[in-house]
């Protein structure tokens, strides 16, 4: 019997042969320290361009109640208003929006009342693909009639982690479980991007009646940023200082000296 929440997302982008993808999570909107105005750089930046998406990963509302770990009392608006702002600025990117997953901050509505706003944000912007627990995208590129596949796997994240190589280790224990080209881990509200290869069995036709050759495959780790400022209980927690920006993922057709095509993905902050 098949798993409907492992449904792979599926998205025919074959009319670019280079793509960028925004993870976009860790808002917090509600909380007085969240950075509307670098969150709507970002999605100013993909509504400008025809091959820029977005994932959204969670915690995009911060959520608080009176018996939650985000404090009610520093929180500027309830729930439902933070819900609302979070609607308006997704709404001109709805179309680039390839997955929207749940973070921890809704998951504590969610357990407490059964209200899930990032399935409700899913279902107004126009039916987007829903992974509350993580999900995996298939991306389809051409370039001169040559088609690639490039897999993108997400999940919010968990625990806590305070040194960077923490941070890390946990986008490599993700990947341990799950294949892709690109693995993305968001909720540590660290911007982060390092690379990991492995030596596979060629992806074309294979055939025991020539030789055949390991091929090397790259694959990116990614810790998605966060929008919260320096103060209140990062800085009380003794948690250091964050870069509000998140990685730009870029993903693209090329040649390579022996005139195959291959996937090029490449990482920026």
């Amino acid at each position: 019997m098949k798993d409907f929440n492992m449904r792979v997302v599926t998205r025919d982008l074959t009319q670019f042969s280079k793509v960028y993808v925004i993870p976009l999570g860790d808002w917090h909107i509600g909380d007085r320290m969240s950075r509307l105005d670098v969150i709507q750089g970002y999605i100013d930046w993909v509504k400008a361009r025809d091959n820029a998406f977005i994932v959204l990963g969670g915690d995009l509302m911060n959520c608080a109640t009176k018996d939650s770990t985000p404090e009610l009392y520093d929180d500027l608006i309830r729930p439902d208003d933070a819900y609302k702002i979070v609607r308006t600025m997704c709404e001109p990117v709805k179309g680039k929006i390839l997955m929207i997953q749940r973070g921890n901050h809704e998951e504590s509505i969610y357990r407490r009342s059964g209200v899930d706003f990032m399935d409700r944000l899913a279902y107004d912007l126009g039916d987007i693909p829903y992974k509350p627990n993580g999900g995996m995208c298939a991306l389809w590129l051409a370039k001169s009639n040559h088609n690639l596949v490039f897999s993108l796997y997400t999940t919010h994240g968990w625990g806590g982690a305070r040194t960077m190589g923490a941070k890390v280790n946990k986008v490599e224990e993700l990947a341990k479980g799950v294949r892709a080209d690109v693995v993305i881990l968001f909720h540590d509200h660290t911007a982060n991007i390092h690379f990991g290869n492995t030596q596979e069995l060629p992806t074309g036709r294979m055939t025991y009646r020539r030789p055949m050759y390991l091929r090397r495959t790259r694959l990116m780790y990614v810790n998605a940023g966060g929008f919260v400022d320096y103060g209140g209980y990062i800085q009380r927690k003794g948690y250091a200082p964050q870069d509000i920006r998140t990685p730009r993922i870029r993903m693209e057709i090329k040649k390579d000296g022996e005139n195959e095509w291959h996937k090029d993905l490449h990482g920026s902050l």
